[in-house]
């Protein structure tokens, strides 16, 4: 019997009954010493070339912690296609009467599970995009944080927009933990759906964080033959921009486009995704760049 033959399935995950009934105690045994299949946890096997993927051991996850659990964190967030935070381990949720005990790739959170906010992805349990954002603003790392929170609102439509934020801006407050809180709304007020990669949400926050004002993020600009184009980010009214050079996906360097926008006043400065861990000469090079516009002035 081929795999996908099996009942109970999903993604490469089974319930190791239904294994066993389907192949028979000899088979299995064989398959198994063969890593055909392997062992996810008790009760719970996956096709062992699908012991990789995210969605084989989602479903594992889900087989595991039973039919009240789901997928939450940044396993939900991959997901739903944030690319800017891991999905390994697998972060699941499970109501509080349910025992389930975190093990090497799995992460049990114990909580109440509202089933409004539950929705199937691929037939995964998986939580909605409002409450997990919320979620993911509270608990990610900050950068990983807003890059999601980018990365969701540029994946809807603009008229859409406006509702979404309004459901997680409910769903940030409605958390016990203030502290928590104030940096959710942080972060998610920065947030527009217009940076192009998660580097650029990240570049994004250093520049605030470091008490610089907000960029305007795609500011619309014409080259010396009319055509429009986006500065990765910009002050419109200083007439200063960064744009990001051709590294990890960045947009590729136009020297053209760049000398054009300096006969026009722009003071363009570039930046590249090494500057993120360390980003002090950068700040410094735009601190310099507001100076000398305001000297200027």
């Amino acid at each position: 019997m081929r795999m996908n033959e099996i009942p109970g399935g999903l993604h490469g995950a089974y319930p190791y009954e239904n294994v066993r009934t389907a192949l028979g105690s000899y088979r299995l045994r064989a398959a198994m010493d063969n890593a055909e299949y392997v062992c996810f946890g008790r009760g719970v096997l996956l096709e062992g070339n699908r012991t990789l993927d995210l969605r084989t051991r989602a479903a594992g996850a889900l087989l595991l912690a039973g039919p009240d659990a789901v997928l939450v964190g940044s396993t939900a967030a991959v997901l739903h296609g944030c690319s800017a935070v891991g999905g390994h381990p697998v972060h699941v949720r499970v109501p509080y009467l349910r025992r389930v005990r975190s093990r090497d790739g799995l992460v049990v959170h114990q909580g109440p599970v509202a089933e409004p906010d539950v929705e199937l992805l691929d037939g995964l349990r998986v939580l909605r995009p409002e409450p997990l954002l919320a979620e993911v603003l509270r608990t990610e790392s900050r950068r990983g944080a807003l890059a999601c929170a980018d990365e969701l609102l540029r994946g809807l439509p603009e008229p859409d927009r406006p509702a979404f934020r309004a459901e997680v801006v409910r769903a940030i407050a409605g958390h016990a933990d203030q502290r928590s809180v104030r940096r959710a709304r942080y972060l998610f007020n920065l947030a527009t759906g217009l940076p192009e990669t998660p580097a650029q949400s990240a570049l994004l926050l250093i520049v605030v964080d470091a008490g610089i004002p907000a960029p305007v993020s795609q500011h619309p600009v014409a080259d010396a033959h009319g055509r429009r184009h986006r500065l990765d980010f910009a002050w419109p009214e200083q007439r200063i921009a960064i744009e990001c050079e051709a590294d990890d996906g960045w947009p590729i360097r136009d020297p053209a486009r760049d000398a054009h926008l300096r006969r026009q006043g722009w003071m363009l400065l570039h930046a590249r995704t090494a500057d993120l861990p360390e980003p002090a000469v950068l700040l410094d090079r735009i601190k310099d760049a507001f100076a000398r516009r305001h000297a200027a002035a």
